[in-house]
């Protein structure tokens, strides 16, 4: 096994909170379980020298009524629990960046190519995709890296008129060329598999 990049996967938000639609409304993307089921399997089965480090990030909200404060709601999905040596990263605001050290963990190993995924589209995971683009925390060794937004490993809910799929759309297509690379999972699949 020759040395690579070292990459990571950084798993945003996938919380049980979020399966109420009757709060956030209706999602996006019926797909995105079982894509990011895929991911994550392909990245903890990766053969890749470095290993694959993958982080998990949960947003606490500081608002009461939110499903995404304190309790049950606040807690990760059955689909994205992190297993043993994965960190995960608590935030309050949509930055995975602000006020939490996931900055730190990925200049620490020297990360070159950053992959982001979850919930949701057009809040947290925007956000963090256009931070880690502005704050290059994936230069690497080499000086040079990429983030890229696994589009089909993430999902959106309806807002301002619009549904879902479109605000998802809407979304990936500002970000991707600017701020990150969009990629499918099968694609993310191949890359970490090879």
């Amino acid at each position: 096994m020759s040395p690579s990049a070292a990459v990571a996967l950084v798993v945003i938000d996938v919380q049980v909170g979020f399966d109420d639609e009757a709060f956030w409304g209706p999602r996006s993307n019926p797909a995105f379980e079982s894509n990011l089921t895929k991911l994550l399997d392909a990245f903890r089965a990766s053969s890749l020298s470095p290993k694959p480090f993958i982080v998990h990030v949960a947003h606490h909200s500081l608002f009461p009524d939110s499903p995404l404060a304190s309790g049950p709601g606040a807690a990760f999905q059955d689909i994205a629990q992190p297993h043993d040596g994965e960190p995960v990263v608590i935030k309050n605001v949509n930055s995975a960046f602000i006020g939490t050290n996931l900055e730190a963990l990925l200049r620490d190993r020297k990360i070159q190519k950053l992959y982001l995924c979850g919930l949701t589209t057009g809040h947290c995971v925007s956000t963090s995709v256009r931070m880690a683009a502005n704050l290059r925390v994936c230069q690497g060794a080499w000086g040079k890296g990429e983030v890229v937004l696994v589009h089909d490993a993430t999902a959106a809910h309806a807002a301002g008129g619009f549904d879902a799929e479109t605000i998802h759309k809407v979304n990936v297509a500002t970000l991707d060329g600017e701020f990150c690379r969009a990629a499918t999972t099968e694609e993310v699949v191949k890359e970490v598999s090879s």
